[in-house]
C-alpha cells in the first residue's frame, strides 16, 4: 500500500503540470520573429495600394477635366477652381 502511494506521489511531481519560463520565452521571441518578418510586407502592401488609388483618383481628375473641356471648350478658371466639375452653377452646357 505505501507502495502504492509513493508511486503515485512520484507520477504526479514528474509529469508536467503547465510550461516553463524559458519555453514560454522561446515561443514569444518565435512569434516576435515572425511578426518582425510578416509585418514590413503587408505595410508595403498597404503602401502599394494607397499610391495605386490616388493614381486611379488623378487619372479620374484628368478625365473629368478633359471632359469639361470638351463640353464648355475650356477648362474651369481658378475661381470656378474644382467645384465646376461636380456643379454646374454658372457654366453653359455643362
Amino acid at each position: 500500500m505505501l507502495d502504492s502511494i509513493q508511486n503515485r506521489q512520484s507520477k504526479i511531481q514528474n509529469s508536467p503540470q503547465g510550461f516553463t519560463l524559458v519555453e514560454l520565452l522561446v515561443v514569444m521571441v518565435i512569434i516576435g520573429l515572425l511578426v518582425a518578418l510578416v509585418a514590413p510586407r503587408f505595410i508595403r502592401q498597404e503602401e502599394k495600394a494607397k499610391l495605386k488609388a490616388a493614381r486611379a483618383q488623378i487619372e479620374l481628375l484628368g478625365t473629368a477635366l478633359d471632359t469639361l473641356r470638351l463640353d464648355v471648350g475650356r477648362y474651369p478658371t481658378t475661381e470656378e477652381g474644382m467645384e465646376a466639375l461636380t456643379l454646374s452653377k454658372g457654366i453653359p452646357k455643362w
